[in-house]
């Protein structure tokens, strides 16, 4: 038996479930499923492994992880989410892959519109004013198949005000 970390999405909510260790892709989209009470499908999901290559319908997926970083499984109908990221004004587009990490996006976003140094301390990714992107979130589980997109405001943490 194996450990893995399932993600979906629209959901923050990661379910630990155990499968056999020849699990293929078909018996882990049917764990997904049920773990997310999903009846009636709207289009094909694709499996992600985190930050990783993509597992597509038909193929095979030998479940290499126990309950480590790589063991996370993020199910999704869109193959890649356009993301937006305003910052300062300006906006920048980039896609990832759904299992992307808010941790990868950051990066990614940071080097783009070139903040280095101790211009990165303190800044965070928004999905909206109530809304923090966390570093371990995937991102797709903000955004939904129907159209694949996602905007984020990058922030400053703490606003001074006065």
């Amino acid at each position: 038996m194996k450990k893995v970390y399932l993600h979906g999405e629209n959901t923050r909510d990661i379910k630990e479930v155990e499968l056999e260790a020849t699990a293929g892709h078909g018996q882990l989209v049917e764990i997904f499923k049920r773990e997310f009470k999903i009846t009636e499908p709207d289009g094909d999901y694709i499996v992600f492994l985190q930050e990783d290559v993509v597992f597509e319908d038909g193929e095979e997926i030998e479940v290499k992880a126990e309950i480590i970083h790589r063991g996370h499984y993020h199910f999704h109908r869109c193959k890649k989410i356009h993301t937006s990221v305003t910052y300062n004004g300006q906006t920048e587009s980039f896609d990832f892959k759904p299992s992307a990490t808010g941790n990868k996006v950051l990066k990614t976003v940071l080097k783009s519109f070139k903040i280095s140094g101790n211009d990165v301390a303190g800044l965070i990714l928004k999905v909206n004013d109530s809304l923090i992107l966390k570093a371990t979130d995937h991102i797709g589980s903000f955004a939904g198949h129907h159209d694949c997109k996602l905007s984020l405001i990058l922030a400053p943490d703490k606003v001074i005000q006065g």
